[in-house]
């Protein structure tokens, strides 16, 4: 059990999260947004040929590749949510959150999302999913929990459920698929 009440807690404990509305600062770079609050050394300079090389070793092992020079405000939203996911692994994130995280994407961006995903997955990260779109759940989870009215629901192997039940559980009744 830890006590976690601000966001300083969880990044120590390696827990990340990327919202659904990205907390990126559209007037930066991406490398910038990166830094912003964990610049490794009092001279900026030297901090950002630091991150810069350790942002390049992370984008080879993940696929996680960004613009790091662009401004964030040009860059397309999928390249936002690469770059959210970046820099909450650069933070040392293990527990990985993400907030509806296909509902700005393309059909190829999402693809792409869910290659990471596994690649991360192999690679120790855990992935806390928060979506309601029941056949990314299927597709992507070991396991579901469902939450409604603020309590937990359902909480279920994937191997040991169905679009259908979990539809049922989220509206609390039978539901017409």
């Amino acid at each position: 059990p830890a006590t976690i009440r601000h966001s300083h807690d969880a990044i120590a404990l390696g827990i990340g999260m990327v919202h659904q509305h990205f907390m990126l600062v559209d007037t930066l770079t991406a490398l910038e947004n990166v830094m912003l609050g964990a610049e490794p050394h009092v001279l900026l300079h030297r901090a950002e040929a630091q991150v810069r090389r350790e942002l390049a070793a992370l984008m080879q092992s993940t696929g996680l590749h960004v613009k790091l020079d662009a401004l964030v405000g040009d860059l397309p939203v999928g390249d936002q949510q690469r770059l959210e996911i970046l820099k909450t692994l650069y933070r040392g994130a293990k527990i990985l959150i993400l907030d509806e995280p296909t509902a700005v994407l393309t059909p190829q961006e999402t693809e792409q999302l869910f290659g990471v995903l596994s690649l991360l997955r192999a690679q120790g990260t855990t992935i806390l999913l928060i979506t309601h779109k029941l056949k990314e759940v299927m597709r992507l989870c070991d396991r579901v929990t469902v939450m409604r009215g603020g309590r937990v629901v359902e909480d279920v192997a994937i191997a040991d459920t169905s679009i259908e039940q979990l539809a049922e559980s989220m509206v609390g009744r039978k539901v017409q698929m």
